[in-house]
């Protein structure tokens, strides 16, 4: 049998050597597809030492005793999978969801506009929960919520339920008017519509709902005053003295692990480029970097505003020493793969929080080590930062444009308790006139 020949979409094979071989020194084989810049990946269980390995050819090289064999099963893995992709696409729009599910043999269960809604949400928060995008809070809070919304159906239709086809954005703007006549806040509101448009999100990839559905609802969304501005951050600020920083940098070459300094320039960095965030730390791309000018642009993965950071010499120092080790990678630290979709915001919520763990541990032993009474995070050279520069004088706006906050207010509010001294040093130096 052939390959479907309508079928654009073909894996490519290639050996997994950025995880660990087997005992007997042997590499996993995995097959990949892509649409756009999102991928499906699956092993397909040949492993190979890394000698047999072909890169040019993706391909179990001649030298191989049984390469014949083993092209064989990699060649019929690829065969079925892309007949699997062809017999989806006479059916249904194929989306990435999809293509994981057909590229990692899982059975694709067809749906009905006629089946029941919250049999389907149900699912779909399930799902969510399993792949672990979601935790158990939030999953039975969505689950509770859709139970209000099935109440809500019972006052309002006489039914307890209804078909996936019937969901529609009028629904649910009634649905936000009960609940608002039951004296809910907007920021409950909001969180009892988002099982509800997770739902209609799912079944337009299914084909069973109209994109407008989905677009509607999300547009229903009300709107929430943030307490205290709408770039919070911790309410407790640690930061290092002088003398603490001295001892932390006097730790930098006597370190036990290299993975452990790797971590402390990155707190070095973020220190010398107005406080970066952890996540854009993890995110910036070489391309961001622009020796020549001296600076930094990148879109803040907070705020996703464009945001532009002058580099002192201290930070060419770190970013140079970085050049050296990743220039050939899309990353300066290299903690994410060349091909992460940064606008996959789960997956980038993901990645932060697991990257996140290591540096808290290799952080707080070196907080240890230097005698802070304070857990050392990559938090605390942001507010280093502020509070280093508050105290040379900085005038609290720049200050908060450099920290990228969305507010002034936010960074006045943070930093309340520091800024006496800084206050106190610019009447002395600049507004005392000696006029008598």
């Amino acid at each position: 049998m052939g390959r479907p020949k309508a079928s654009k979409l073909t894996g490519k094979f290639y050996l997994r050597t950025d995880r660990n071989p087997d005992k007997n020194g042997k590499y996993a084989i995995y097959i990949d597809y892509s649409i756009g810049a999102k991928h499906a990946r699956t092993d397909t269980e040949v492993w190979v030492e890394e000698k047999y390995w072909d890169s040019t050819k993706k391909e179990v090289n001649s030298k191989h005793p049984q390469h014949k064999r083993l092209n064989g099963l990699l060649e019929k893995k690829r065969r079925d999978i892309d007949e699997a992709i062809y017999d989806y696409s006479q059916r249904g729009r194929l989306t990435i969801e999809i293509l994981r599910s057909l590229v990692q043999g899982r059975t694709i269960q067809g749906k009905s506009k006629e089946d029941d809604f919250f049999t389907y949400a149900q699912k779909v928060i399930d799902d969510e929960y399993r792949l672990e995008k979601i935790g158990v809070s939030v999953r039975d809070n969505a689950l509770c919520g859709l139970s209000l919304f099935r109440k809500f159906l019972i006052s309002h239709i006489g039914e307890d339920s209804l078909y996936i086809g019937e969901l529609s954005v009028d629904l649910v703007k009634e649905y936000i008017k009960w609940r608002q006549g039951n004296g809910n806040i907007n920021a409950t509101i909001n969180k009892a519509i988002t099982p509800i448009l997770k739902t209609a999100k799912k079944a337009v990839i299914d084909n069973l709902l109209p994109i407008s559905v989905a677009g509607g609802i999300a547009d229903c969304y009300l709107p929430v005053k943030p307490r205290g501005g709408d770039d919070i951050e911790d309410a407790t600020v640690h930061y290092l003295t002088h003398e603490q920083m001295g001892k932390l940098l006097d730790l930098y070459n006597k370190v036990k692990y290299p993975r452990t300094r790797d971590f402390l320039d990155m707190f070095l960095l973020s220190f010398n480029t107005w406080g970066l965030r952890i996540s854009d730390l993890i995110t910036l791309e070489w391309r961001n970097v622009d020796f020549d000018k001296r600076e930094i642009n990148k879109l803040i993965i907070k705020s996703n505003r464009p945001h532009r950071i002058d580099l002192n010499d201290d930070a060419i120092t770190i970013l140079k020493r970085w050049e050296e080790k990743t220039a050939d990678k899309r990353f300066v630290f290299g903690l994410l793969n060349d091909d992460f979709d940064l606008n996959d915001a789960d997956e980038l919520k993901r990645a932060r929080l697991n990257k996140n763990r290591a540096i808290l541990t290799s952080l707080k032993t070196i907080g240890d080590k230097i005698g802070l009474d304070f857990n050392l995070t990559m938090h605390v050279a942001r507010h280093t930062f502020a509070v280093w520069a508050l105290n040379a004088g900085v005038d609290v706006h720049k200050i908060s444009v450099m920290m990228a906050h969305t507010s002034v207010l936010t960074t006045e509010t943070i930093y309340a308790k520091f800024m006496p001294k800084a206050l106190e040093q610019e009447v002395a130096e600049k507004l005392n006139f000696k006029m008598l």
